[in-house]
């Protein structure tokens, strides 16, 4: 009976033919020896190359090239631009701005929101020139209302020296209080008037009786002067001046008043006014 031979497993395909282990090189005795370079001697020549001259680049010469270049091309576009300019400028159309109220409404026509933005645009200047024209003739008015209430103040107290202490008398502003609306005009809304004011001062007087305080003192005045005559001057006989009443002069009008004004100031100032 023929025996079987059985295949031996060999796992993981080892010991098999192409299987060499990589075993490192060993160096050996020859592989030791160093063998010095030799140096090239003088006698010996390097090997001729063909000998080229070789050129050197003027760069001068060309940026000079260059920058004559971009001038020419320079003053090129320049010279264009200044024919395309003139060109535009002398296709554009001369603009003439409308002046006659018919030019007015064709442009109006023509250009409603041009038309709309200039009317505004105008209408805003002239605001502003308004309102600084304002501002200036009110600044005018004031300084000249001043100038005027100053002068009247004067003049007023050459008429009424005394003009100060009524002005601040509280008698005085009772006595308005009672007085018509006219005169109350008269004082307190009469800012340069001298001469209402004046009346109005003149009738206080009267009625308060502030003339007739003044009569001893005028009364003093013409007796020292009397005095001062000599007795051997003849005596003539003068028209004696008028006496005014009270009551007279509240009853006249404002022309009879004016008519009689100064005639009246001076009765007032000699005591010739009474009750």
């Amino acid at each position: 009976m023929a025996e079987v031979q059985e295949e031996v497993s060999n796992p993981y395909n080892a010991r098999k033919p192409w299987h060499t282990e990589d075993k490192p090189s060993m160096g050996n005795a020859d592989g030791l020896f160093y063998s010095e370079q030799q140096q090239a001697t003088p006698d010996e020549e390097a090997p001729e190359e063909d000998a080229q001259p070789r050129k050197r680049t003027n760069y001068k010469k060309r940026y000079d090239d260059l920058k004559k270049h971009y001038d020419d091309k320079l003053s090129e576009f320049k010279q264009k631009e200044q024919e395309l300019i003139a060109m535009a400028q002398a296709a554009k159309p001369a603009y003439a701005p409308p002046k006659s109220e018919e030019e007015l409404e064709s442009f109006k026509q023509e250009y409603p929101d041009l038309y709309n933005t200039v009317e505004t645009v105008a209408h805003m200047q002239s605001q502003r020139q308004v309102a600084d024209l304002e501002a200036q003739l009110q600044a005018m008015r004031q300084r000249e209302s001043e100038v005027l209430r100053r002068e009247a103040e004067s003049t007023l107290k050459e008429r009424h020296p005394d003009f100060e202490d009524i002005r601040g008398d509280a008698q005085f502003h009772e006595w308005a209080k009672e007085q018509p609306e006219q005169i109350q005009d008269w004082i307190y809304n009469n800012p340069n008037n001298v001469t209402l004011a004046s009346k109005a001062i003149d009738l206080y007087k009267l009625e308060t009786g502030m003339s007739q305080k003044q009569q001893p003192r005028q009364q003093q005045q013409r007796g020292t002067a009397a005095d001062m005559v000599s007795t051997k001057t003849t005596s003539v006989d003068a028209k004696q001046p008028k006496v005014w009443t009270e009551r007279e002069i509240a009853a006249m009008s404002l022309d009879q008043f004016d008519k009689y004004e100064d005639e009246i100031r001076q009765a007032m100032s000699e005591g010739r006014v009474v009750k």
